[in-house]
């Protein structure tokens, strides 16, 4: 007997690759497809699928939530969540929420059929690029002690201390996988809350300025500053300076922009309002290379480039500890 299947996922050529993918196996049968969470559900619930495979990055979370509610209504049914990036809080929740897999989209022409079989098998199934790293403390017990984890200097343990001038970039970079990154199909207010999150998760050690943009195949589109969040909100006075002189403290647009204009505005896709990558670094170049980047291309942060994929961002900040300690003696 065959397993069958369900596909969710927005795009309809990631849909129909899966899918194509699926039923060169006689062993799978997809039932059915949907682009969006509440069409996954509703297919789920009409076609009773063995196993739903679902893009947890929709538009509003709704992949995450859908997932959420099928194995709650469904309980015979397992979910594999398909995403784009490797990001540790995306694929936290969706194990939490209860799905039995976690596919990236990247992989997925190489491991899909493998994932499915393991799946099947009653194992759980994490594409090679997830690390979940260190498992959060359960639930009431004593916190031990914690120290925010310094982005400024080198990420492993080092025998002898290297001079600012023989370090290479990769050692200063914030990880990609730590460092917040989105598709280019969110919205501002999901980009909004993502910049909250990880100023609360790394509070003390690590302020968000910008998120990175990709693509379906993980290829960097460009980058969402805290500026460009703003003027894609539209306010007026980032549109008509000649408000300002009539009104230097603005106050007469204050309910304008708090108001639910502000919140429409917030739907709007990253796309719309982000800003190209001026420049990049490779991770093995020395640090002299990108602070030469920086003040040449006047930017304040750069993405790092290992084997032609992003692999974090450098910023000014850590390359001035660096040189800080050459001239303080530190």
């Amino acid at each position: 007997m065959s397993l069958t299947i369900l596909i969710a996922d927005p795009h309809s050529p990631i849909r129909q690759s899966l899918r194509t993918l699926l039923e060169s196996q006689p062993s799978f049968t997809v039932v059915g497809e949907a682009a969006d969470g509440p069409g996954a559900l509703s297919q789920a619930r009409q076609t009773r699928p063995q196993l739903v495979i679902i893009d947890v990055e929709m538009l509003d979370f709704q992949g995450l939530e859908s997932a959420r509610q099928i194995l709650a209504e469904l309980p015979g049914v397992k979910v594999m969540a398909l995403a784009m990036f490797a990001d540790k809080r995306f694929a936290r929740q969706a194990l939490d929420a209860g799905v039995v897999g976690y596919l990236l989209k990247d992989c997925a022409h190489e491991e899909l059929l493998a994932a499915v079989q393991q799946v099947q098998a009653g194992h759980l199934y994490l594409s090679p690029g997830i690390d979940l790293g260190p498992s959060p403390p359960e639930e009431g017990s004593p916190p031990g002690p914690q120290k925010p984890k310094s982005f400024g200097s080198p990420l492993a343990p080092q025998k002898e201390e290297s001079m600012p001038y023989s370090k290479k970039v990769k050692d200063l970079m914030i990880p990609l996988e730590d460092y917040p990154h989105i598709p280019y199909w969110f919205t501002l207010r999901q980009a909004m809350a993502i910049v909250r999150e990880a100023a609360i998760k790394f509070e003390g050690s690590f302020e968000p300025r910008a998120v990175l943009v990709f693509d379906e195949k993980y290829q960097l589109m460009g980058m969402l500053t805290l500026r460009d969040i703003i003027r894609g909100l539209e306010p007026k006075f980032a549109k008509d300076a000649g408000l300002i002189k009539a009104d230097p403290n603005l106050a007469v647009l204050m309910g304008d922009m708090f108001g639910p204009g502000m919140k429409e505005q917030s739907q709007k896709p990253v796309s719309e309002v982000m800003s190209p990558i001026k420049i990049t670094v490779n991770g093995d170049a020395p640090i002299t290379k990108a602070l030469f980047l920086m003040i040449s291309e006047n930017v304040g942060m750069m993405p790092v480039i290992t084997d032609k994929k992003v692999a974090g961002m450098v910023r000014m900040s850590d390359l001035f500890q660096e040189i800080s300690q050459v001239v303080l003696g530190d």
